[in-house]
């Protein structure tokens, strides 16, 4: 098949790769922001760099800000996935579905997380996300069916596992799951299934169509 009849799932995988890179990077670079202002001292070092005691200031409530703003990293991961978790029915679109949903969720989450905040109980609700993106992980798994790799689908119902190590060890989430989660993003998009994967079964089904008249 040559390259410019290629779907756009593939012929995009190469940026897409990159969108959840870039995802797991800003996540990254605002975790010790949030995390430090949340009370960790794990991440206290940064603060030796000026750009980080800039962006604090700037800021004015960091915790609040740079929160909010890592739901870019739950929809660039979410877009970079999607049109690879499409080919596995519906388990994949569910988790796809629910990575993006993690971007306005936790917006909301961040800005109100004030006690005098009018929405202040939908607080930590990404952490339901975070469960229900592992979750759909499995489901995935289960539905992807035999074109993809067993190791593909393997790392696709580690999902909770690989985000509860994000936060363990980057200790704070939903910034350390989501750079974990975009690694993940990264080698599901460079080993899910090509275009000619499903071309074998189309060309299939159309020759069983042209029998049965």
């Amino acid at each position: 098949m040559s390259a410019d009849r290629l779907s756009f799932t593939d012929n995009s995988r190469l940026w897409r790769a990159l969108l959840a890179g870039l995802g797991g990077l800003w996540a990254a670079l605002t975790l010790p922001l949030v995390a430090t202002a949340f009370g960790s001292a794990q991440w206290v070092w940064v603060f030796d760099y000026p750009v980080y005691v800039e962006a604090r200031q700037w800021a004015g409530n960091p915790y609040a800000v740079f929160g909010a703003l890592v739901s870019l990293s739950f929809l660039t991961i979410g877009i970079a996935l999607a049109p690879d978790l499409r080919r596995a029915r519906w388990g994949g679109l569910a988790m796809a579905l629910l990575i993006m949903i993690g971007a306005p969720i936790t917006a909301l989450s961040y800005l109100n997380s004030s006690e005098r905040a009018p929405l202040h109980f939908t607080w930590g609700w990404e952490f339901y996300v975070l469960v229900a993106v592992g979750l759909s992980g499995i489901a995935a798994a289960a539905t992807a069916g035999r074109r993809w790799r067993v190791g593909v689908r393997v790392l696709l119902g580690m999902t909770l596992l690989i985000l509860v190590a994000g936060t363990l060890l980057l200790g704070y989430w939903p910034h350390g799951s989501l750079v974990f989660l975009a690694v993940e993003a990264i080698v599901i998009i460079a080993f899910a299934p090509r275009d000619a994967a499903f071309a074998a079964d189309t060309d299939a089904d159309a020759m069983r169509v042209q029998n049965s008249r």
